[in-house]
């Protein structure tokens, strides 16, 4: 009886999909840069390409939760070492009909932003400019420090009904290829 369970649940593991890194979302360009009051920023140009599940769903009123990691170590930390910084930028792309219009909503703040297009809608969410990620000052200016940033379609954020299934169809799993490097302040 006790190996029955530990055997179903690795069963079920293998038969969940692997995350697959689509090319749904491509991070174009990535750059940090050092403000005049001494502030680490990050610039971005991320395309999104919606697929067909992923936009219907959209369309149907099912609001999207993309999610951009900013995460920096220090290059020789153990395992066990916290992250430097860790940033996580929510952003929900939501689609009203009755209006008509797109909706860009910043989860950690009140901005919120209307569009007539979905590629209008898009290319702003793929627009980062100048997002602070750290005080230089904060950072040991003798190590080098790992930087990865990537974004992801946040599956738990969807409607509970919709979990289940968005969990083993493929078409949910949108993530970009991490973009990482080496940053010596």
């Amino acid at each position: 009886m006790g190996k029955f369970p530990r055997i179903f649940g690795v069963l079920i593991l293998l038969c969940l999909p692997q995350v697959a890194l689509a090319e749904d979302v491509d991070l174009k360009r990535v750059s940090l840069t050092l403000s005049e009051d001494g502030r680490i920023l990050l610039d971005a140009d991320i395309r999104f390409d919606l697929n067909d599940t992923v936009s219907e769903a959209l369309e149907n009123g099912v609001p999207l939760t993309f999610e951009t990691r900013v995460q920096m170590r220090r290059a020789e930390a153990w395992v066990w070492e916290s992250d430097v910084v860790e940033h996580r930028l929510r952003t929900v792309l939501a689609y009203r009909p009755l209006s008509g219009m797109y909706e860009l909503r910043n989860l950690s703040g009140s901005e919120q932003l209307s569009f007539a297009t979905r590629d209008a809608a898009l290319r702003t969410l793929g627009n980062i400019d100048g997002m602070p990620v750290v005080e230089r000052s904060d950072l040991n200016l003798d190590e080098d420090y790992l930087v990865s940033v990537d974004v992801r379609l946040d599956i738990e954020a969807l409607p509970l009904p919709m979990r289940p299934k968005a969990y083993l169809k493929r078409d949910w799993w949108l993530a970009s290829e991490p973009w990482e490097w080496r940053l010596r302040p």
